[in-house]
């Protein structure tokens, strides 16, 4: 399942699962889910809504709750509370948290064949992919060719990894990361490139493995 909330986060669900012998009618079944949640950067072009770079998902967090097939036949709103405060801890929004609640469910009943007497243990992953929308300037080129990705110089993106953040200036305490959107703070760890400009130091890492130049002033990074 693949879904989209809004501009900057998407969700990716998989599921998978192993049922047992079924229990008697009297008998409370063992019937468990594992939830996963991980998350990925995708740096996206703004103009042809290609995915230029997608980063491996990163684990956030994990969660094992008792996933009962009798409560399903019940409104869930008290029985899946907890599914959702931990879905929602993950900046994931209470409509989507929705979604994939009743997608889990949906699995169950279908992998049990509705038998709520069956064992089983399923395993949810659940991928908070964010989006990072970027202006390249060669897809502006006239001819509309498709552009070589050149990055910065290997030496140059080394040094920016090395190199100890002077903190924020006067002029720069209400500044955004020009890359992501989102607000530059003082306490979280940023970069300043050569020509003076300062973003997140993972963003303008990322942006340098496909382009050689400040997304700001152009001014390109040297060896």
């Amino acid at each position: 399942m693949s879904l989209s909330s809004h501009d900057y986060l998407s969700f990716q669900c998989s599921m998978r699962g192993t049922c047992n012998d079924s229990l008697g009618s009297d008998e409370q079944p063992m019937q468990l889910m594992e939830l996963r949640v991980g998350h990925s950067r995708n740096l996206i072009s703004r103009s042809s809504h290609q995915i230029l770079q997608r980063s491996p998902s990163t684990p956030m967090g994990d969660a094992l709750f008792s996933f009962i097939l009798r409560d399903q036949e019940q409104p869930p709103f008290l029985e899946n509370s907890s599914v959702l405060r931990f879905l929602s801890s993950f900046r994931i929004p209470i409509p989507a948290c929705n979604i994939i609640y009743d997608q889990i469910s949906s699995f169950a009943q279908h992998m049990t064949a509705d038998d709520v007497h069956l064992n089983f243990h399923m395993v949810v992953d659940v991928n908070v992919g964010e989006m990072i929308w970027v202006d390249l300037d060669p897809f502006l080129l006239e001819d509309h060719s498709p552009p070589a990705m050149n990055g910065a110089p290997a030496s140059a993106i080394e040094r920016l990894q090395r190199q100890e953040f002077d903190g924020l200036r006067e002029e720069e305490e209400e500044g955004d990361c020009s890359v992501c959107c989102e607000a530059l703070k003082g306490e979280e760890e940023g970069s300043r490139i050569p020509c003076g400009h300062v973003y997140h130091k993972c963003c303008i890492l990322k942006w340098l493995q496909i382009s050689n130049s400040c997304p700001l002033c152009r001014t390109q990074l040297q060896e």
